[in-house]
């Protein structure tokens, strides 16, 4: 358990430790600016079991067969860990906290439900989604956790293998 929470500890103040850039100054250009298309990585975690869409501003800093840390290189706060192992503990939150997803599976014939926990960190109180659920062939729990858009999008692209 500790483990768990050490590993959510240093994955979520990882992202928070890369330098801001700072902002050139620069004079109003006439010319509209387009923003280039994102290009989507997808990511096979079979250990895990799931595979999962991620934008290319998501960066894999750590990985190993138990888990993935991605930080954004766009956006230096935002930080997302993936993580399977036995008996991942459950986040003890009121029930307006707690929201109910289905996973599906990658050929759309199995679902597990998982439970997505809008918590905050114990160290500063900065907001905290953790989406758990248990891997119905593997027995694994599987922690997916960060906050903001990246992460909604990254978690609504889970199917189970």
């Amino acid at each position: 358990m500790l483990a768990v929470i050490a590993a959510l500890l240093v994955g979520f103040n990882l992202g928070r430790s890369f330098p801001k850039q700072e902002a050139a100054n620069t004079q109003p250009s006439s010319t509209p600016r387009t923003s280039p298309t994102p290009t989507i990585g997808y990511l096979r975690a079979t250990a895990c079991g799931i595979a999962f869409q991620y934008p290319n501003s998501l960066t894999p800093i750590e990985s190993s067969d138990s888990g993935t840390i991605f930080a954004s290189t766009s956006d230096p706060d935002t930080t997302v860990l993936v993580l399977c192992q036995e008996e991942i503990p459950r986040v003890p939150l009121t029930p307006d906290k707690m929201e109910t997803r289905t996973i599906r599976a990658a050929t759309g014939s199995a679902t597990v439900s998982a439970t997505l926990y809008h918590d905050g960190s114990a160290k500063d109180g900065t907001p905290v989604d953790k989406l758990i659920f248990t891997h119905p062939k593997t027995g694994l729990d599987v922690l997916i956790g960060g906050i903001g858009p990246i992460y909604q999008q990254l978690i609504a692209s889970i199917t189970l293998l």
